[in-house]
């Protein structure tokens, strides 16, 4: 027996002292590495159907700075517009600085052939599944946005978009009611729509200011140099009545100039003086107008923020433009531009005085030199990069 019991001990005590011992390592440092290892993966949401969900962890990654959200624009079409081209530059900002971003077009259309874009467009049908951010850009977007899988959901708002229709129609109803949703968070680039959604609707939204991508937006070689004869630019698509074309034509009818306009839909009416006229050209065109142009006259009695007067000031030329929302962004009046009432007496008495005053001119052109300085893009994708990972 005691020969027995000799033989078996000293393994019992071997055992035990294994045993023992990797106890000790998972209360230690294995043990620690180990948990590690699990809220790592929970974090980063590729293995935590068990207790998470797959959203779930992906969004504790996300929110941790472990992964980048996984985000898709929804856009109305691709045709040219201002609130498209800031789509655009968040976009491709966004994917230079490492995240998957998709646009979602709600028409048939998935081109643009208009402005630099470096991410994939797809139609409705085509809305992947794996989003974790999904923002709708326009009032009609919004039911396709809520369609698609995700876990966040922003509405970006470019403007009160219910002023683009008639006060009574449908329409006009259908987008003003869009901003007292409450399944989306909402973000704004205008100052003046932050205030307005906050005292209209008792709704605080997200400020992303724009920007100027001076890299496409700058002075360049003109169409045609600029001589003695001072030349004035009009801008806007005449079929839309509220960008006010007609009367921007009106103002300049009897000036001692020569009138250049570009629209992107709708063109010049017979009776109305224009020397040339471009019709939906690029943004790598514009720049060239601009430079060829000495002054800019902007009469629009809807819009948010006013990108022309802005790319005017890159290319070292001179804005008038009428108050309207959007105004105080930027435009400070007799410091980077004339801002006067929206009548056509008014305007025509503002681009007179500039034609008048060289002095002026080149003053207003250095105070629009300065204020292009500080719109640049990075701080404003910055302030979106915040936003899209769970900072909101």
């Amino acid at each position: 027996m005691k020969s027995k019991d000799h033989k078996v001990r000293p393994k019992l005590l071997m055992r035990t002292k294994k045993k023992k011992n990797r106890g000790s390592n998972l209360a230690g440092a294995g043990w620690r590495k180990l948990l590690l290892k699990r809220e790592r993966s929970r974090l980063e949401g590729y293995n935590v159907g068990w207790r998470y969900g797959y959203r779930d962890g992906r969004w504790a990654a996300i929110k941790e700075g472990i992964c980048k959200p996984k985000i898709a624009y929804v856009i109305p079409g691709c045709s040219i517009s201002g609130g498209l081209a800031v789509i655009l530059q968040h976009a491709n900002r966004l994917k230079q600085r490492g995240y998957d971003v998709i646009l979602i077009s709600m028409n048939e259309s998935t081109q643009v052939n208009w402005y630099p874009i470096q991410v994939p467009i797809v139609k409705k049908s085509e809305a992947p599944s794996d989003r974790d951010v999904v923002v709708a850009t326009f009032w009609a977007t919004l039911n396709t946005a809520r369609k698609i899988e995700a876990k966040k959901r922003i509405y970006f708002i470019q403007s009160d978009e219910s002023r683009f229709y008639s006060p009574t129609s449908l329409k006009s109803k259908l987008a003003y009611n869009t901003y007292k949703t409450k399944d989306f968070t909402f973000m704004t680039m205008a100052g003046w729509l932050k205030k307005w959604l906050l005292q209209r609707f008792k709704k605080h939204a997200v400020y992303i200011p724009n920007g100027l991508d001076s890299e496409l937006m700058h002075e360049t070689i003109p169409i045609e140099p600029k001589g003695d004869r001072i030349r004035v630019l009009l801008e806007g698509p005449i079929a839309v009545k509220y960008k006010g074309m007609s009367d921007a034509f009106a103002a300049v009818k009897e000036l001692d100039c020569e009138v250049w306009c570009v629209s992107s839909a709708g063109r010049p009416d017979p009776s109305w003086r224009c020397d040339r006229f471009y019709e939906g050209v690029s943004y790598e065109t514009m720049k060239h107008i601009y430079s060829s142009c000495h002054i800019l006259l902007k009469m629009s009695r809807v819009e948010s923020f006013l990108y022309p007067p802005l790319e005017m000031m890159a290319c070292g030329g001179v804005s008038v433009v009428a108050e309207v929302t959007g105004t105080d962004e930027y435009l400070i009046n007799n410091y980077n531009s004339l801002v006067i009432p929206n009548d056509v007496r008014a305007a025509s008495d503002a681009v007179q005085r500039l034609i008048a005053d060289q002095a002026l001119r080149e003053r207003l052109i250095a105070g629009g030199h300065e204020t292009v300085m500080k719109w640049g893009w990075d701080r404003s994708i910055d302030m979106l990069e915040h936003a899209l990972t769970g900072h909101l």
